[in-house]
């Protein structure tokens, strides 16, 4: 069945695309846990208009096939270089929609014009947007915000892109300046759902959403859709089990020291299993994630950050840390 961002369940709630964090593995685990739609890591177009057999990229795009329905977000700012990416990605992993990065904060990104930079060039962004649809062959397509950008807002900027093809957008309610800090402005978001329900258009919030009392109440005020979680499923996918069962007015689970234990060892062989001994390293920082306020984690975290094989984890967590995880 071919997805909609119509018909999808909602509230839904999601894994926020994080570079350099939202691998499969990571993706795998979280859906495990109740998240309802992956994103894949942004990838550059201008990487895959250059060089279309991009390597990186092509690992960024890789999914198996339980994260569906499954959304590659792209960034860039040539209209041309979209094209040519999308086109590739589309033939080449079959996605279930694209979504448009308009929001990242990152220096490197903005001052090559991409990302939330593009509030200040709304014509521009609009004919990205027609591209990627274009490219894509109509595909279902989404873009990510900021609540704004320097002296631009949210809203000044959704009316200058009025018109373009897209059906959900998913706002960070906060300020580009704040980056990942501070609180968010659930104004902003209540502001765009109203503004685009009217229009058959869909919101995602996201933003300091640490826990399902917080996304319950963050989708009462806003009216949204659907809910992204980034910082806060760090080291804890619970927590979408925890916002499923907010949002569904039933008891919040209780996750057991046995559960932790085999979620960070199936998170380990995912990395394993898709990266090689590169995963082993790589899963060092959600280790570290994991125990985080763990009691005795101090001594815990370096034996963990020098991990180089799953046996060795399975002993350390096996032997040393299970009584240390909370229930």
């Amino acid at each position: 069945m071919q997805f909609s961002w119509a018909t999808i369940r909602k509230p839904l709630v999601a894994l926020a695309p994080m570079a350099g964090v939202s691998d499969v593995a990571t993706r795998s685990i979280a859906r495990r846990w109740g998240s309802d739609i992956t994103f894949s890591e942004f990838i550059s177009v201008d990487a895959l208009h250059y060089k279309p057999g991009n390597e990186k990229s092509f690992e960024l795009a890789e999914f198996i096939e339980e994260e569906r329905p499954f959304i590659i977000q792209v960034f860039g700012r040539d209209p041309q270089h979209f094209a040519s990416a999308v086109k590739i990605l589309t033939e080449n992993f079959q996605p279930d929609g694209f979504d448009v990065n308009f929001g990242c904060p990152a220096r490197n990104v903005v001052n090559n014009g991409s990302g939330s930079c593009l509030f200040l060039e709304p014509a521009l962004a609009k004919a990205i947007i027609e591209t990627v649809k274009e490219a894509s062959g109509g595909l279902p397509t989404s873009i990510k915000l900021r609540a704004s950008f320097k002296h631009v807002g949210v809203m000044e900027f959704m009316r200058g892109i009025e018109g373009a093809p897209f059906e959900c957008v998913t706002i960070h309610m906060r300020a580009y300046e704040q980056v990942h800090n501070g609180p968010a402005n659930w104004d902003s978001g209540r502001e765009l759902h109203d503004y685009l329900q009217p229009r058959g258009i869909h919101t995602i919030i996201n933003g300091a959403i640490n826990s399902g009392e917080e996304a319950h109440n963050a989708l009462a005020y806003t009216g949204a859709d659907g809910v992204m979680v980034a910082q806060a499923a760090l080291g804890n996918p619970f927590i979408f089990g925890e916002i499923q069962a907010a949002i569904n007015q039933q008891p919040i689970p209780i996750i057991s020291p046995e559960q932790r234990l085999n979620t960070i060892l199936d998170h380990a062989k995912l990395m394993l299993e898709h990266k090689g001994q590169r995963g082993i390293i790589e899963m060092r920082k959600h280790l570290l994630w994991y125990i985080k306020g763990f009691p005795g984690a101090a001594d815990l975290r370096r034996e963990l950050s020098q991990i180089t094989s799953l046996p060795q984890l399975e002993t350390i967590l096996k032997t040393h840390a299970l009584s240390r995880l909370p229930a």
